[in-house]
């Protein structure tokens, strides 16, 4: 069997390339990496300090633009932009402002509302006399009355007896009279929202989708409005009827609900910490609903008054003013709530070479973390030297490792050489010492027996002959093949029925096969004109025949065919054979080149047929395919263009 790839060198040449360059290399490598790190650390120490001046710089601008906030809170300002809200706590309650920003509160003072007494006679007719005729009589007198409280108590319960009694139009025209007064309760709950949800529960009952939705989605609006103090068992009860009216589900906290349990939060907080332990400002972070909104609070005289802030706000009223600083310094930054969590900014907690001023020493809401994000001179002064540093010690490496290469691949190549002659020398004798022993003995039998009869004659002058076609037909491959590798090849493309050829072929080797046990089966289109070198892809198609029959047990057939389609002519030569191992795919077409199966099954050859055959089909611009399986034979199709 040939080798497959460069003879080694000796492992003495090897110790003493390692003794002589490696070395050497590794001393200067350690020195440099040395050198390299006293630079890093000496830059690191550079830019930590850089980065610690950056931290206080953004902590003492953020402290200025959150002051003037806490100026405009205390003056007492109701003007805010988008994203913020003012909440004052004192014993009458609880105020917003803007009042639509907070959905809900803690706790709601109800409004004025009539005595039941006021409704008893209507009532007495509408439930236990059930005269729903006289009760709409009475209810309709209530509801003209100049008192806000009585005219809605009247307009609530004279829609429900309409609604009893069947004037379901009228019923709904009451009940939108009824919404529109405000700063009075029915039944505990404002009147205009128990008239909105009467309408709505009449429009359900009544199915008037349309309508209905639209109820829903008005009632939405009024909820998040602020028109109604309600606290949050009362919004959830209403909201809920409103989204499903309106088949608007909500999938997530709305801001002003986000800010109403951010101010119920502050308000148990509030309420449960001793008067005399409560301190008198503050600025924090608050995590509500999967939302952190910044909080800035005062407190005098009993009262607690708080600025609630989203991410919005802040990043368009406190972050933009320390933009100026950040850009100057050319440093990221970022805010971390109390769990160590980003709120704002770009830079992650595990950023390097970072600086952090915690809430508690910063007096801010947040934890600030800063760092670098452009070397200063200083800085790229460190780096340009690490890297002339870096590209020296790099260049006197690969000029080593390129000298040791360069040797190891001179030795290389002449093992390579030597051991490549020695293969072709062996390999070509024991393929020349077949035939010429045939000869031998042949031509030592009719010298020695000149009386053998014309049969036993006619035999050995066939085997003589056979024995010198194989001996010519291996000059010639070898030389062929010679020429090939030199270039001096030159093949005469002429217009040919490829069918005509491969069947020629197939017929000319047939007897070969057949005297080894191997029947050829041939089946091809009629016609192929193509432009071939007839000569060349003839031997191209013999070496493929004659590797299919020697790598096939026998008997088994050979099956070759030859199809055009798409534009290409394929001829193929299908054996039943051995097959290739995967990993000698790679390498079969490479001269000399012989699997380990012929060694051990000892079949004859030279490792030039299927690298003649790939020479001759790239020689005509085209390519051969493989397709095999251990055991279970092989498959080689040439495929070449046509004649266009």
């Amino acid at each position: 069997m040939f080798s497959k790839g460069p003879a080694r060198p000796p492992r003495s040449l090897v110790a003493l390339i390692i003794a002589v360059t490696v070395v050497p290399l590794v001393t200067l490598l350690w020195l440099g990496w040395r050198l390299l790190d006293q630079d890093r650390v000496l830059e690191r120490q550079q830019i930590q300090q850089r980065v610690e001046r950056a931290a206080d710089l953004v902590v003492a601008a953020l402290q200025r633009t959150i002051a003037v906030s806490e100026q405009r809170l205390a003056a007492g300002s109701e003007q805010w932009p988008d994203g913020a809200v003012v909440v004052t706590f004192h014993d009458g309650g609880v105020e917003a402002s803007p009042r639509e920003r907070v959905a809900y509160f803690p706790l709601a003072s109800p409004a004025r509302e009539a005595p039941t007494a006021t409704f008893a006679r209507g009532e007495d007719l509408e439930f236990r006399q059930r005269d729903l005729t006289a009760a709409i009589n009475v209810f309709r007198e209530l509801a003209r009355s100049p008192d806000p409280a009585i005219q809605a108590g009247g307009l609530l319960r004279l829609g429900r007896s309409l609604h009893n009694a069947g004037h379901i139009e009228e019923a709904l025209a009451v009940y939108a009279r009824l919404s529109q007064i405000d700063d009075v309760s029915v039944g505990g709950v404002p009147a205009g929202l128990s008239a909105t949800y009467a309408r709505g529960k009449l429009l359900e009952e009544q199915q008037h989708v349309p309508q209905l939705r639209a109820l829903g989605v008005d009632l939405d609006r009024e909820l998040r409005s602020g028109r109604w103090t309600l606290t949050a068992p009362v919004y959830w009860l209403y909201s809920a009827d409103a989204a499903k009216w309106s088949g608007n589900v909500a999938t997530a906290p709305r801001q002003a609900e986000v800010f109403a349990d951010a101010v119920g939060a502050l308000w148990d907080r509030w309420n449960s910490t001793r008067p005399a332990a409560r301190a008198s400002s503050g600025r924090e972070s608050l995590e509500t609903n999967g939302q952190t909104l910044a909080v800035l609070w005062q407190a005098s005289n009993g009262s607690f008054r708080a600025l609630l802030a989203t991410p919005t706000f802040v990043e368009s009223q406190w972050l933009a003013a320390i933009a100026p600083v950040v850009k100057e310094q050319k440093i990221l930054f970022g805010l971390r709530d109390v769990q160590g969590r980003r709120v704002f900014g770009t830079l992650e907690t595990g950023d390097a070479h970072n600086a952090t001023r915690n809430a508690v020493e910063s007096a801010l809401p947040w934890d600030v973390v800063t760092a670098s994000l452009d070397p200063p001179d200083e800085d790229r002064d460190f780096a340009l030297r690490r890297r002339l540093l870096v590209a020296g010690l790099a260049l006197l490496v690969s000029m080593a490792l390129m000298a040791s290469y360069l040797i190891v691949r001179a030795v290389s190549r002449e093992l390579a050489v030597a051991r490549l002659q020695s293969d072709f020398v062996a390999a070509v004798s024991h393929e020349f010492r077949t035939p010429l022993t045939a000869l031998r003995q042949f031509t030592d039998m009719l010298r020695e027996q000149p009386a053998l009869d014309d049969d036993r004659r006619r035999v050995a002058y066939d085997a003589q002959s056979r024995a010198t076609d194989r001996l010519t037909r291996l000059v010639e491959s070898l030389l062929d093949f010679g020429r090939m590798e030199a270039g001096a090849r030159r093949y005469r493309f002429e217009p040919c029925d490829c069918t005509e050829l491969v069947r020629r072929v197939v017929d000319d080797f047939r007897g070969e096969a057949n005297a080894a046990g191997h029947e050829i089966e041939f089946r091809g289109d009629s016609s192929a004109q193509i432009e071939i070198d007839d000569e060349a892809l003839s031997r191209a198609v013999r070496n493929l025949l004659d590797n299919a029959v020697k790598y096939s047990p026998e008997p088994s057939p050979v099956e070759v065919g030859l199809e055009r389609r798409n534009g290409q002519v394929f001829i193929s030569v299908h054996d039943h054979g051995i097959g290739i191992p995967a990993h000698e795919r790679a390498d079969i077409f490479a001269k000399f080149h012989r699997g380990e199966q012929a060694r051990i099954r000892g079949i004859k050859g030279t490792g030039i047929g299927l690298a003649m055959v790939d020479e001759i089909v790239r020689g005509h611009h085209g390519r051969v395919d493989v397709d095999s399986e251990p055991g279970k034979g092989s498959t080689f199709t040439i495929v070449l263009p046509t004649t266009p």
